[in-house]
């Protein structure tokens, strides 16, 4: 299911990229890497079992971590329309809890407080099928304004990975999900000169994951493990233009 998710998003962009790029050519492309810091709201894991249950592992503190990434697009070039554009973003960012992180756990059995270590490196891979700018102070160096402040949104598929999560999954497992979330992106680009830039900008992310397991305790059953983030990246970078 996520792989025909994926490839649907990734010729959806594409069909919107060939439509909107002009027949004659005539665009301004960017290249951008970036890196910043990343804030993630408390959230619930939740377990659901082929055997009926479901446990909660309730309100997980997620450190806060580092990201990094780069995209490419482009911009329609003619002054009319050189407010549009369309891009591709690829980001990793790490949700992690603190080592020795107590949580209330409920369940069958009741509401229990027990240990929770769990670990996702996240991949996220953005379609900018809606990227708009307001170019400010043009001149003739400048064409498409030497200030930029822009607005991105579209959906973005995450890949993430759980290795070996104490207390939480099933001894020696691992598990890989991929799944579509969106991704907002508000910010503003200084055009140092005409070719360079740097920029500042607020991202929000929102996705969940669903990781599956086999386990043997109480008996063989398959676990559904899955877990709803909420993401504030601050990140700053460099824009080249050509």
């Amino acid at each position: 299911m996520a792989n025909r998710k994926f490839i649907g998003l990734l010729g959806l962009a594409l069909g919107i990229g060939l439509l909107l790029y002009p027949k004659d050519g005539a665009a301004e492309w960017y290249a951008d890497a970036y890196a910043g810091a990343v804030w993630t709201a408390n959230t619930d894991l939740t377990v659901a079992s082929s055997l009926g249950t479901t446990t909660t592992y309730q309100n997980l503190d997620i450190h806060n971590s580092w990201t990094a990434g780069g995209r490419g697009g482009y911009w329609l070039d003619k002054e009319k329309m050189d407010w549009l554009g369309f891009g591709l973003d690829v980001f990793f960012f790490h949700l992690k809890t603190p080592p020795g992180q107590q949580v209330g756990v409920t369940g069958t059995g009741g509401t229990t407080t027990q240990f929770a270590h769990w670990s996702l490196p996240a991949w996220g891979i953005g379609f900018d099928v809606l990227r708009l700018r307001l170019p400010l102070l043009r001149d003739k160096e400048f064409v498409h304004g030497r200030v930029q402040p822009y607005l991105a949104a579209g959906p973005t598929v995450f890949i993430t990975y759980a290795g070996q999560n104490s207390f939480v999954q099933p001894g020696g497992q691992h598990s890989t999900d991929a799944s579509v979330g969106v991704k907002v992106d508000a910010g503003a680009t200084i055009m140092v000169t005409k070719r360079i830039g740097a920029f500042a900008q607020y991202r929000f992310t929102h996705f969940t994951t669903e990781l599956e397991y086999q386990n043997t305790t109480p008996a063989l059953a398959t676990e559904l493990f899955k877990t709803t983030y909420d993401t504030h990246h601050v990140i700053a970078g460099l824009s080249l233009r050509f």
